[in-house]
């Protein structure tokens, strides 16, 4: 009886492996893929800017989206249809619970049901041009992503820049043009341009800067250090053998989208949260009192943990590649380098 219940949890580990051993996800015609090749759209082409530097720098991607508006097959179309079953696995609902069923991560549950996109972090498939089909909408995840189909047949997904569009052709190569959604090696990208998918370490595959809308900035490079300046203002150093792409993510306006209703938080799987004023005292430390009135006290956890302005990080530990820490939201907000927190 219990092996029969066993038998029909899902865990984590059913998930495909190509996630848990960080393996290149692609699919082969021969293996299950479509014989034929998916119709490319090849009517929108990269603009040509009058530039006199190679560095790709945030207004001149501003030039190249703004060329792309002015026409109508380069206006940005996100693609509505259904999923690669082969790029793709099943999301397993956990609903914040660990592997004894206990509630580790609060306010988590529901939600409509929806597959991961398996995303090829590493861009393992070196010096093969690839033509971008489509770009398309994935759910648990902020930014876009584009389905490209190398020259060979084969498909993969990668993390759509803002500037690319369905026709576009890119590549993984050293020698690669400094153009939206090409990777290379930090030590071959130019001063100045603005990368997302960054590796931590050589071939692990990008780690850093895969959220919606950003970026960082490479503002040194020498042969043994690549100093490039994160979103969140921190300034780090890395490996100059690591990969990174080239631009910023898309879906920059995800953070000023109006969800509507009640209900369309349900959907993506958020549960209601209730205020630690509106509880009482016995399972809130902000509970209590003859009227809704706010606390005196700094905001807390119900566990009393301080929620804003705590510092969690030791400070005898060393920073090791962290050359300056991120400014605090209120510093930003003074010198101008954000306005609202997303």
């Amino acid at each position: 009886m219990f092996s029969c219940i066993r038998s029909t949890i899902r865990w984590s580990h059913s998930y495909s492996p190509i996630i848990k051993r960080n393996r290149v996800p692609f699919v082969n015609f021969e293996t299950g893929a479509p014989k034929k090749m998916f119709t490319q759209d090849t009517s929108s082409k990269v603009p040509t800017i009058a530039s006199t530097s190679n560095v790709y720098t945030v207004s001149k991607q501003a030039q190249i989206i703004k060329a792309y508006d002015r026409t109508k097959a380069g206006k940005l179309r996100i693609f509505k249809g259904r999923v690669i079953p082969q790029l793709s696995t099943p999301r397993v609902p956990h609903s914040g619970r660990n592997n004894t069923g206990k509630i580790t991560t609060r306010h988590q549950g529901g939600g409509n049901k929806n597959r991961l996109r398996l995303i090829d972090y590493k861009r393992g498939r070196k010096d093969i041009p690839a033509t971008v089909l489509r770009i398309e909408h994935c759910p648990k995840r902020t930014s876009h992503v584009a389905l490209i189909q190398y020259d060979d047949g084969v498909l993969s997904y990668i993390v759509a820049p803002l500037a690319l569009r369905p026709g576009n052709r890119v590549i993984a190569s050293e020698n690669a043009p400094i153009e939206a959604g090409n990777c290379l090696p930090l030590k071959r990208i130019p001063v100045g341009s603005i990368i997302h998918n960054i590796e931590i370490r050589p071939g692990a595959g990008g780690q850093m800067q895969r959220a919606a809308g950003v970026f960082g900035t490479l503002v040194a490079l020498d042969d043994k250090v690549a100093t490039v300046r994160l979103k969140s203002t921190e300034l780090r150093k890395f490996d100059p053998n690591c990969w990174a792409t080239i631009g910023q993510v898309s879906n920059t306006e995800l953070y000023f989208r109006n969800r509507g209703k009640a209900g369309v938080v349900r959907w993506l799987g958020i549960r209601p949260r209730v205020a630690g004023t509106a509880q009482t005292p016995v399972t809130h430390p902000h509970g209590g009192g003859t009227a809704h009135r706010h606390t005196k006290r700094p905001p807390v956890s119900p566990w009393g943990v301080h929620r804003s302005g705590m510092r969690t990080r030791s400070p005898k530990k060393p920073l090791g590649p962290i050359t300056e820490r991120k400014l605090s939201f209120k510093l930003q907000k003074k010198f101008g380098i954000r306005t609202s927190k997303p």
